[in-house]
């Protein structure tokens, strides 16, 4: 896919961006000429991002900074530091998810605390931040990376995540009527299922179960982070 480069030197950072549809969206970002900003909990993960950005795009301008979702005061170190170094942020792409599976009649109470906690209120806590950048770059964009799971019945499964992604959405349009007079939109893009991720790679037999649900015989495949290729 051909770069159009109207994203020309805007500053765009994307959670979990270490792998799978997080990559794949900083180098879309980047073959748009966005001044990328890589974070991720993996620092290896994060790196091998970094390294492929600069490879592929010398004359790019690229940041990693090592983020865990889970931690509130990642977000108070990195957000500041990304804005004092490149300038406030204008795209921010929040597609980093906890996600432990368990049924729902044996869900650990702690465990499911701790990933509405990351997965919902430190995204709203990190959207706060970056709106208040966006507003002194003038407006920006706002990207959730959402799941089909809360329309399909994951909750039974995994239900914390499946709460979190509808909780998302909700945010999202209380963010973008909030916001929109600034200039900032912001978007809730639902996602099927997706291969490369953790959760597919770690459960083969979803994807069994999947695909002969999918209506279009003749496509019959889960979808895949093609990174902005043809």
């Amino acid at each position: 896919m051909p770069a159009s480069r109207e994203l020309e030197g805007r500053v765009a950072v994307i959670t979990g961006a270490g792998a799978g549809i997080g990559r794949a969206i900083a180098r879309r970002l980047a073959l748009d000429g966005a001044v990328v900003v890589v974070t991720d909990k993996h620092e290896g993960r994060m790196n091998e991002t970094l390294d492929t950005l600069e490879c592929e795009f010398p004359e790019g301008t690229f940041a990693a900074h090592r983020l865990d979702i889970e931690r509130r005061d990642d977000f108070d170190r990195v957000l500041p530091t990304i804005e004092a170094q490149l300038g406030p942020i204008q795209i921010y792409v929040w597609n980093a998810a906890l996600n432990v599976p368990s049924p729902i009649l044996e869900q650990d109470a702690a465990v499911l605390d701790r990933i509405l906690t990351a997965n919902i209120n430190n995204c709203w806590y990190s959207c706060v931040a970056v709106v208040d950048q966006m507003k002194r770059a003038g407006g920006g964009a706002i990207t959730m990376i959402g799941s089909i799971a809360p329309d399909t019945g994951a909750a039974e499964i995994e239900p914390p995540y499946a709460m979190s992604k509808a909780a998302v959405r909700a945010l999202s349009q209380g963010i973008a009527k909030a916001a929109g007079p600034d200039g900032i939109r912001c978007n809730d893009l639902v996602m099927g299922l997706v291969t490369g991720t953790r959760f597919t790679d770690s459960r083969p037999d979803v994807i069994a179960e999947f695909l002969p649900r999918v209506p279009d015989r003749s496509r019959q495949s889960a979808g895949q982070p093609n990174e902005g290729r043809p």
